[in-house]
C-alpha cells in the first residue's frame, strides 16, 4: 500500500478543500458531481482533488483516487466522512 503525502490547502471562506497529489501541469478536470472534481496531467496522472462543502456537508470517497491517504489527511483536520463512503 502505498502511503501518499498529499498537500491539504482549505478555504474556510467558502468551504473549498484542494488536495494536490503532483505539482504537474494541469490538463483537465472530470466532476466526479456538484462536490467532487479531479484534476489530472496530460499523461492522464492525478494531480489534484477538489472538494467543495467538506466542512458543512462532510466528504463522500467513493470514486476519489487515494481514498485512503485522501480519508488520513481529511479526518487529521476533522472532516466527516460519510458513512459508506469509506
Amino acid at each position: 500500500m502505498t502511503n501518499r503525502n498529499l498537500l491539504l490547502e482549505y478555504d474556510e471562506s467558502v468551504d473549498a478543500a484542494y488536495l494536490t497529489v503532483s505539482d504537474d501541469d494541469w490538463h483537465h478536470q472530470v466532476r466526479l458531481d456538484d462536490a467532487r472534481g479531479i484534476n489530472y496531467a496530460a499523461d492522464g496522472s492525478v494531480i489534484g482533488v477538489e472538494i467543495l462543502s467538506p466542512r458543512r456537508k462532510g466528504v463522500n470517497l467513493d470514486g476519489l483516487p487515494f481514498r485512503d491517504d485522501i480519508a488520513r489527511v481529511l479526518q487529521a483536520v476533522s472532516f466527516r466522512i460519510l458513512e459508506g463512503a469509506r
